[in-house]
């Protein structure tokens, strides 16, 4: 009987050695025994760790060596009652993550394999004894348990064995490790289901193997629950003491024999119960326990400028938030929260902050515990900075080095929720007063880039006086989109289609944005940007140049983005004649615009609404016409990217028929499905009878994914990593600007164009529908028949 300590380096190998030991243990019994592994599963709080031990279930359905007709599994507690129905149950956890993925295996598992409280059964009572009665029958038939896992939590609890149920009621303690088979009735206040089914101490305790998820990393962990097993295995006991009976009475009987009464024994003091019940546990068993390795070397701080503002406390510290939440934040990252005292009075410190700007967002994120906002309450700090004080600027440099106080690297990234007219000075002042001299460094900046190719370098050249292109992240979140992502690979790791992305067969590329909304909150900034520049010149430009880009050299950053490009440079500055630009109605009603509108004199002209068409000049797209559409105020919200092929002659073996197309929904429901196709089925269809339908890719359903990432998640994940992919480089943003601004000046200057008024939840106006029509693209219903499509018009 020994402990040992399994560091792991990483999330994933937290994952991967705690499997490793739970095949070891189970492959070694079942090879030495004929008997059934009895493996007893302790559930946990809070979805940082739920996630993890999902992990490890999904990873342990992967085994092949375990022989799982001789595996038993029950619960060692369980949620009871909990407010938001079973899905926060335990059994459900292990169902989801290891049964259902044993059984698309072909793996046999039957449900009764899993033993778990039936909790529909109440009082609670009568819940625990019938689960105790059918926990007994387990282990006598089996000898078991065999294994057991459980995590310490950060109250001292073990498997819903809570220290505040069980030090309030001595009589607790006395259940908890009574030495029959028991099934206790717990509660907490510490989280998220206060109701609790667990089996009692002792049961855990007779298990021949221990496996311990330790929440905490550090060495102060790992030693106390070292110093805990030596006191429990080896701490001196004290002796022994011989019996000795003191006199009460002594009187002489009838035939001469002395008896004496003997005082009762005294009765023992009763010890207080222990701070954790893990004390108990590492008796008699093989402990091993689990922590991820602590990084000694690094500090990561995050500093979020602007943190009091709509963009960060509405997408920035959600982003952060979520990271923490699936794990992918450092465990010795630091979130601080940088404004200006003067634009913030009521925000002095980190609990305002907290309290009155982020809470009331966070709460509003999905899938987590109190827990988990306690543990990200703690990363948090907020430091109030003015760019006009040297001194404030240099407090936050030494608080930054007091965060990363013992690390030998001080990293430090920069995230600049801030207008882009503060970006220069803001830089400048991090630069002189807050840049870190033992690690990186890495600035994200936010659009908009400039109203126009002039500012858009005016902007660079005050970026790179202080930075290198290394440094510099302009975010562009839909680079993060799953299907943006997903271009690179859908055209050059399936060969067969990337071959279909070519003039000979593609009649016209649509890049469709949609969104069901008006301007309300921000039509001030809105209004002096317009719908082209604000969408179209940089979010459908990007998903354009991956549209119709070339295979890169190689997957590395800079080898993407010199591809990307390449494609913009071969883009024709657009004709302001192949363009339709409209505005909703009700878009003058709007306050701000009103105010707008008398300081300016006339009523605005900004676009809502814009159609462009755009052409390449190289070998594979030559004389295809690329129609970017994008509005607001539409009839639904959604961002498509659809290839239409060329029609196949009338005369053609199957006649008339309606064009494939190539579909890829950016957003929502993400999906690729290809319009294609198909005889209809039937005794007395001909062999011309077909209709298209759809080959559909369905990425939530194939890949059975927990949850998709938002971009900024993905994003902000990306610098802290390094990772440049996803962002846009300046040679990039100058192209990008070079194809629109003969059309903005055309549009704004020279003709002073009015936009075409359309109905608030329409398609648009109908001269843009009229151009698209003349540029050959064409619509089909479901079956295929011209006209207006119900699945996926656009």
């Amino acid at each position: 009987m020994g402990i040992e300590r399994i560091l792991a380096s990483s999330e994933y190998d937290f994952t991967l050695q705690s499997v490793d030991y739970i095949e070891e243990c189970i492959v070694k019994f079942q090879h030495n025994n004929l008997g059934n592994f009895v493996m007893g599963l302790s559930g946990t709080n809070g979805r940082v760790r739920r996630a993890r031990l999902q992990d490890m279930l999904i990873g342990m359905a992967g085994r092949k060596n375990i022989d799982w007709k001789r595996m038993r599994l029950f619960l060692i507690d369980e949620r009871y009652c909990s407010t938001n129905g079973e899905d926060d149950s335990n059994a459900l956890l292990v169902r989801d993550a290891l049964i259902k993925r044993l059984h698309k295996a072909n793996i046999a598992f039957p449900e009764e394999y899993l033993l778990a409280p039936d909790t529909s059964l109440a009082p609670v009572e009568a819940c625990a004894a019938e689960y105790k009665d059918r926990l007994v029958a387990l282990l006598d038939q089996e000898h078991g348990p065999h294994l057991v896992t459980l995590g310490l939590a950060a109250d001292g609890s073990v498997c819903s064995v809570f220290p505040e149920w069980y030090q309030e009621v001595p009589e607790r303690w006395k259940a908890a490790t009574s030495k029959n088979v028991n099934v206790l009735c717990t509660e907490t206040s510490h989280f998220e289901v206060p109701r609790r089914l667990c089996v009692n101490l002792r049961l855990i305790r007779k298990a021949e193997q221990i496996m311990v998820f330790l929440g905490e990393g550090t060495d102060e962990a790992w030693s106390k629950v070292k110093q805990a097993y030596d006191a429990e295995r080896f701490g001196q006991k004290p002796p022994k003491r011989a019996r000795t009976l003191e006199a009460e009475q002594m009187m002489l009987s009838a035939d001469g024999f002395m008896m004496v009464q003997a005082r009762g024994a005294r009765s023992k003091p009763v010890e207080p119960p222990p701070a954790s019940p893990l004390d108990y546990l590492l008796k008699y068993s093989n402990v091993s326990v689990v922590q991820l390795r602590i990084d000694h070397e690094n500090h990561y701080s995050v500093v979020v400028l602007g943190a009091a503002g709509d963009l960060a406390k509405k997408k920035t510290f959600p982003a952060i938030f979520q990271l923490h939440l699936g794990r992918f934040l450092p465990a010795n990252a630091s979130i601080i929260g940088v404004d200006d005292p003067t634009f913030h009075a009521d925000i002095t410190g980190t609990d305002e902050f907290w309290e009155r700007r982020l809470l009331p967002f966070l709460e509003k994120e999905k899938d987590w515990a109190s827990q988990d906002m306690q543990e990200f309450r703690k990363r948090m700090h907020f430091c109030p900075v003015s760019l006009s004080s040297e001194e404030t600027v240099v407090a936050l440099h030494k608080y930054l080095e007091e965060l990363a106080k013992g690390r030998a690297k001080d990293n430090r990234v920069f995230y600049l929720a801030l207008p882009s007219f503060l970006f220069g000075r803001t830089i400048a002042a991090l630069k002189t007063h807050c840049w870190s001299s033992t690690g990186f460094c890495r600035v994200i900046v936010e659009k908009p880039f400039g109203k126009n190719g002039k500012e858009a370098k005016e902007l660079s050249e005050s970026l790179t006086k202080h930075l290198s292109e290394s440094e510099t992240f302009r975010i562009d979140h839909y680079l993060a989109k799953t299907l943006v992502l997903n271009l690179l690979t859908l055209r050059f790791a399936n060969r067969e289609l990337g071959h279909l992305f070519h003039g000979h067969h593609i009649a016209n590329v649509r890049i469709t944005f949609k969104e069901a909304i008006g301007v309300q909150g921000r039509a001030g900034y809105f209004d002096g940007y317009g719908i082209i520049r604000d969408i179209m010149q940089n979010h459908l430009m990007q998903v354009l140049t991956l549209v119709a880009m070339e295979a890169p050299a190689s997957l590395g950053a800079e080898d993407v983005r010199d591809e990307k490009v390449k494609v913009l440079k071969q883009i024709r500055p657009i004709d302001p004649k192949e363009c339709v630009i409209g505005q909703y109605d009700g878009y003058q009603d709007d306050p701000d615009i009103k105010k707008l509108n008398a300081q300016k004199g006339y009523a605005s002209r900004c676009p809502t609404f814009a159609v462009a068409v755009m052409y390449l000049d190289n070998e594979r797209w030559s004389g295809v016409p690329f129609i970017m559409k994008a509005g607001k105020a539409m009839e639904v919200q959604q961002t498509i990217v659809r290839l239409q092929f060329k029609k196949a002659p009338s005369g053609s073996l199957f006649g008339d028929q309606p064009q494939n197309e190539l579909v890829i929904r950016i957003q929502p429901n993400e999906a690729i499905y290809y319009k294609i196709l198909a005889k209809l089925p039937g005794l007395t269809q001909r062999a011309k009878d077909v209709q298209q339908t759809v080959l559909d890719l369905d990425l939530k359903k194939r890949f059975e994914l927990r949850r998709t990432p938002e971009a900024y998640e993905k994003l902000i994940h990306d610098v802290i990593q390094g990772e440049s992919h996803n962002f846009v480089r300046r040679d990039e943003l100058e192209e990008a600007w070079r194809i629109f601004d003969p059309l903005l000046e055309s549009l704004e200057v020279k003709e002073a164009r009015t936009p075409e008024r359309y109905a608030f939840g329409s398609r648009g106006p109908l001269k843009a529908d009229a151009l698209i029509d003349s540029m050959g693209f064409r619509r089909y219903t479901v079956t295929g028949v011209p006209g207006f499509a119900e699945d996926d018009f656009d």
